[in-house]
């Protein structure tokens, strides 16, 4: 896997919404939910020609979606905001990669800040770290999503300092270790809504603290 360039909390609503086909009336980007900024307002400029196709599936439809069929307005697409969501980068990837000349299989992830407008609870925080992850390749099935998601989610937590393993084993370099938690081995699929994936996922993981099966990720396949 590649990292991706995530060093700009601040995001336009184009890169953050638009171009993962979010419609503007959607209640996400109400102030409610987004931290939308006063100063810089808006974007300075935008891709000419792939703004025309965005705005385009919004309006009228492509690529076998019928869209939105509303009136697309640019001034809102360069609204500056503190990104929701660290896939405001991976849509500038897809992006870049969809301009090469030849198509070249690609895995990009990136663990970064993001903000939401959100009443602090056990599970709701203005301000998290989000973990990203993309695969681009031809024949990829949401049996190799599921497959990479529950791999992801049983690695977390495994292994120690030193190179030891779960198992609280030291190492002739330092003192033993205690053991860490086998992973998230507990999980759950239920299907779901995404305007930019299709189909989408939720994951969810029974949390022993709160007694109950609480979301840990969203997933899906890219529209095209």
């Amino acid at each position: 896997f590649t990292e991706m360039p995530t060093d700009n909390f601040v995001e336009s609503s184009f890169w953050n919404f638009d171009a993962l086909f979010q419609p503007q009336q959607h209640p996400a980007r109400d102030q409610h939910d987004t931290f939308f900024l006063q100063d810089p307002a808006e974007a300075p400029e935008l891709p000419a020609g792939y703004t025309a196709k965005v705005k385009k599936v919004h309006s009228q439809g492509g690529y076998g979606s019928q869209g939105y069929k509303y009136e697309w307005r640019l001034e809102e697409a360069r609204k500056n905001l503190l990104r929701t969501h660290t896939t405001s980068a991976s849509a500038r990837m897809l992006y870049q990669l969809a301009r090469q000349e030849k198509f070249s299989p690609v895995k990009y992830f990136s663990i970064d800040r993001v903000f939401r407008n959100e009443s602090l609870d056990a599970t709701h925080l203005a301000e998290f770290h989000q973990v990203e992850g993309v695969v681009a390749d031809r024949g990829l099935t949401l049996g190799h999503l599921m497959g990479t998601l529950r791999q992801f989610f049983t690695k977390l937590g495994t292994g120690g300092p030193g190179g030891g393993d779960a198992r609280g084993l030291g190492t002739p370099q330092g003192p033993p270790h205690s053991p860490l938690s086998p992973g998230i081995t507990q999980l759950r699929f239920k299907p779901a809504y995404n305007p930019y994936t299709e189909p989408s996922m939720e994951v969810f993981s029974y949390h022993k603290g709160l007694k109950k099966w609480v979301e840990v990720g969203n997933s899906g396949v890219f529209r095209p």
